[in-house]
């Protein structure tokens, strides 16, 4: 890093920090040296303490002994001190200045804002309203209206990058070169992208937004932005395991891990950011734990909360929605009506697909019993096919720009049914047939809760094999 004033400049800040990030982009485009020091949130020091005794948060840019805060003012110092280092961050001209500033403001107020009212907080230091990214403080109302909100967001800031840069054929918000448009929002964009896989809600996305899209692939082509952004998987990883707040002491699940009716109660747990302990069931040698828990059907999956039992994977579902209302993406709609309509979806699933699907499995079937099944699973796919299309209105999932109730119901069998295929020599989920249904299921595997969610194909694969076998056999030795 070469340029003027490297020695007198030191950042504090966290590795994690979206914010420290946009300092560590504009200190890198402008090609400055700088000391960098790692502050623990967990027990802030001395130096932070004093430094920043308004808000007691990072980033701080410290300057020939003089302290500078807040992510976007140390963009704007930077580019005023340092005028004739790196590339210009801001325009020359005052008008282009001020629209610039007013997209900056934009992000804060909005962008931010409606992440705030989407999510809440995964990290109690973070500077507000980011600060209340994944907190469970929201009610659902707040979070379908923090939906709606971050999507009008983003339709703006598509018509800005259009406005600044693609109407004259330029890459940036700057124009040829990134500015503090360009600035504000990638330093965000790492934890954009975790968002994204975490919870299912697209804010690039290539259909809707394409020069959003386009832009964010370029941003993070960059050599500053590979320098100064953090690693997405770490963050990811960070997130996950912060998101699981509330509830988590109190929340067990009993379930056995080949179980889809136990992958979709996981699924909803981990879209909703709760902690719990996972306890393994013997489904061939059944615990005192789920015969005294479940007696009716003596079944997993079994979520206790607060040392009550619930039982049905739907109801649960049902259950953690209501109960945690104000944690992670609402799953359910708020309008009464949706709301039914995602419970008539479910329904259908339970009664059309699960069920034909459950009797062909058991491996004691005829041959025209099992060609009737393939038929009813057939027929209730394409049902499901414009389900979806009716559902999502051009949109990614059942619940529309985000996973929802219907999404976890069938998507907890997502790997079951891509097993079935196997087994049965049938194409259920057809790019040909079913094209819909066929993209979302690559969708939905994509997302961080379905892949800590969901069990292994292979395994799944491996052990339907050898229960149908196991199924038959039995069959088999009755006849005789």
């Amino acid at each position: 890093m070469a340029g003027g004033g490297g020695d007198e400049l030191k950042l504090l800040s966290t590795w994690f920090s979206p914010f420290g990030s946009r300092v560590k982009l504009a200190l890198h485009l402008k090609g400055l040296r700088y000391e960098y020091v790692e502050e623990d949130l967990t027990n802030k020091s001395r130096l932070l303490l004093e430094s920043n005794p308004v808000h007691k948060k990072v980033p701080v840019l410290f300057h020939g002994g003089k302290a500078l805060c807040e992510s976007m003012v140390i963009v704007d110092y930077i580019e005023e001190a340092f005028p004739d280092a790196g590339t210009p961050l801001l325009p020359a001209y005052p008008y282009e200045r001020a629209v610039a500033r007013f997209w900056v403001a934009f992000i804060e107020n909005k962008v931010l804002h409606c992440i705030h009212l989407l999510f809440g907080s995964i990290h109690a230091h973070f500077v507000a309203p980011w600060s209340q990214l994944f907190e469970g403080a929201k009610s659902r109302s707040e979070k379908a209206e923090g939906l709606k909100q971050i999507l009008e967001a983003r339709m703006a800031m598509e018509g800005a990058l259009e406005e600044c840069a693609a109407s004259k054929g330029k890459p940036f918000f700057g124009g040829d070169g990134v500015g503090c448009v360009d600035i504000a929002l990638g330093g965000l964009l790492v934890w954009v992208r975790a968002s994204e896989v975490l919870f299912g809600v697209k804010f690039f996305d290539a259909a809707t937004t394409p020069r959003l899209s386009a832009w964010a692939e370029r941003f993070a082509a960059l050599d500053a932005a590979k320098a100064a952004l953090p690693d997405f998987g770490r963050v990811l990883e960070y997130a996950m395991r912060e998101t699981m707040a509330g509830g988590g002491d109190e929340l067990k699940l009993l379930s056995t891990w080949f179980s889809p009716f136990g992958s979709r109660v996981k699924l909803a747990l981990h879209l909703k950011g709760l902690r719990y302990e996972y306890v393994e069931e013997d489904l061939t040698n059944k615990s005192q734990l789920l015969l005294e828990s479940n007696p009716v059907h003596k079944k997993v999956p079994v979520l206790f909360h607060g040392g009550r039992a619930l039982c049905e994977s739907v109801v649960i579902v049902d259950y953690i929605e209501e109960a945690f209302a104000g944690a992670g993406p609402p799953l359910l709609p708020a309008d009464p009506y949706e709301r039914a309509v995602a419970r008539f979806w479910v329904a259908f699933i339970e009664t059309k697909l699960v069920e034909p699907w459950f009797r062909m499995l058991d491996g004691t079937r005829t041959r025209a019993e099992m060609t009737e099944g393939v038929k009813q699973m057939l027929a209730a796919v394409a049902v499901l096919e414009s389900a979806l299309g009716h559902c999502a209105k051009g949109r990614p999932f059942f619940g529309g720009d985000s996973v929802g109730y219907v999404d976890v119901a069938l998507g907890g069998l997502l790997v079951w049914v891509r097993a079935s295929e196997v087994l049965l020599g049938v194409r259920f989920l057809d790019a040909a047939r079913t094209p819909l249904l066929a993209a979302w299921a690559e969708r939905f595997a994509s997302l961080g809760a379905a892949r800590a969610a969901l069990p292994d194909f292979g395994r799944v694969v491996e052990h339907a094999k050898m229960r149908r076998g196991a199924a038959a056999g039995a069959l088999a030795a009755d006849k005789n």
